[in-house]
C-alpha cells in the first residue's frame, strides 16, 4: 500500500451509472466470491487459507482497494465501475465479507450431516461458533494481503446504520470489518511504485525496500473533490488509460498535501 485516503459524505453521492456495467461488476465479485469459498472449503471441509490465498487471491489485486461500511453498496459499485473506466482496477472488501454467512451456513451443513453419519460422534453447538469464527479470520486474511498489494486504500464514509454491530476506537465507529481494515492500513508499510534503476538492473534478485509512514491521520478528502478528479480524467482517448500507473490516480494525488515521503514513493523527487 501506498497512500489511505478517507472520502467524506459519500452518502450523499449521485452517482449515475448504467445499471447493466454495475450488474456485470456484480456478477465478477459473485464470481470471485465463489471461487474463495471453493478454494477455502476443500474436499475434507478444512478451511484451506494456504489454497485460497494461493489460488484466489492474484485475480483479485487491484489498484485500489475499496473499503466501506454503512455506504449504499449499490453507490460502491457504481464508483468502482467510474474508476475501472478510467483504467483503475478495483476491489470493493463487501466482495468477500458478503460471503461469510453462506460459508458459515454451508459448514454448518457438513457438520449437521457428519452428526447423522454412522459412527461419527455427535459435534456439541459450542463447536460451531469457532468454526463461523475461522471463516472470518481466513477471510480477514485474505483481505489483509489485498489491502497490502493495493496502491491506494480509499475509505467511503458514510452515515451509520441502525441495527449492525459497531465498533468505536475512539476516532472511528463502523463495522468490525472496516474497523480491521483501517487498523490494519493504519500499520502498513508504505510502498513506493516499482522504478527502473540502475541498482535493480545489478540486482539478481531481492525485493523494494518498504518504508514505513509516520502515525499521522490519513489524508481525508470531500467526494466533491474526488468526484471532480473522477470528472476531469473522463472522456480521455481510451489508449490513455492503459498507462501504468494510471492517469486518474497521478491526478487524484495532486489534490493531496502530500508529505515528501509520499512524494518520493511515487516516483515525483
Amino acid at each position: 500500500m501506498l497512500l489511505k485516503l478517507r472520502v467524506r459524505d459519500f452518502a450523499d453521492a449521485a452517482l449515475k451509472v448504467d445499471p447493466g456495467a454495475t450488474a456485470a461488476f456484480q456478477a465478477r465479485c459473485s464470481l470471485a466470491a465463489q471461487d474463495v469459498a471453493a478454494c477455502l472449503l476443500n474436499s475434507n471441509n478444512l478451511l484451506d487459507t494456504a489454497s485460497a490465498q494461493r489460488t484466489a487471491l492474484p485475480a483479485l489485486q487491484a489498484d485500489v482497494f475499496l473499503s466501506h461500511g454503512a455506504v449504499d453498496r449499490q453507490q460502491v459499485l457504481q464508483l468502482a465501475v467510474m474508476l475501472e473506466r478510467l483504467g483503475v482496477s478495483v476491489f470493493v472488501d463487501s466482495c468477500l465479507w458478503r460471503t461469510v454467512d453462506a460459508l458459515q451456513r454451508e459448514m454448518d451443513q457438513v457438520l449437521c450431516e457428519r452428526r447423522r453419519s454412522a459412527g461419527v460422534h455427535v459435534l456439541h453447538p459450542g463447536k460451531a461458533a469457532p468454526a463461523s469464527a475461522n471463516v472470518c479470520m481466513a477471510l480477514n486474511a485474505m483481505l489483509q494481503r489485498l489491502i497490502d498489494g493495493c496502491e491506494l486504500f480509499l475509505h467511503l464514509e458514510g452515515e451509520p446504520t441502525h441495527g449492525q454491530t459497531w465498533v468505536d476506537d475512539g476516532r472511528h465507529a463502523g463495522a468490525p470489518w472496516v474497523f480491521s481494515e483501517l487498523t490494519f492500513a493504519r500499520h502498513l508499510p508504505r510502498r513506493g511504485r516499482p522504478r527502473l534503476t540502475l541498482d535493480a538492473l545489478k540486482a539478481v534478485a531481492g525485493g523494494q525496500r518498504a518504508l514505513f509512514g509516520a502515525p499521522e491521520a490519513p489524508h481525508i478528502l470531500a467526494w466533491e473533490v474526488l468526484e471532480r478528479a473522477i470528472a476531469d480524467t473522463t472522456g480521455f482517448p481510451a489508449a490513455s488509460y492503459r498507462h501504468d500507473p494510471p492517469v486518474f490516480l497521478d491526478h487524484l494525488y495532486g489534490k493531496l498535501p502530500l508529505s515528501q515521503q509520499e512524494k518520493q514513493l511515487l516516483g515525483w523527487t
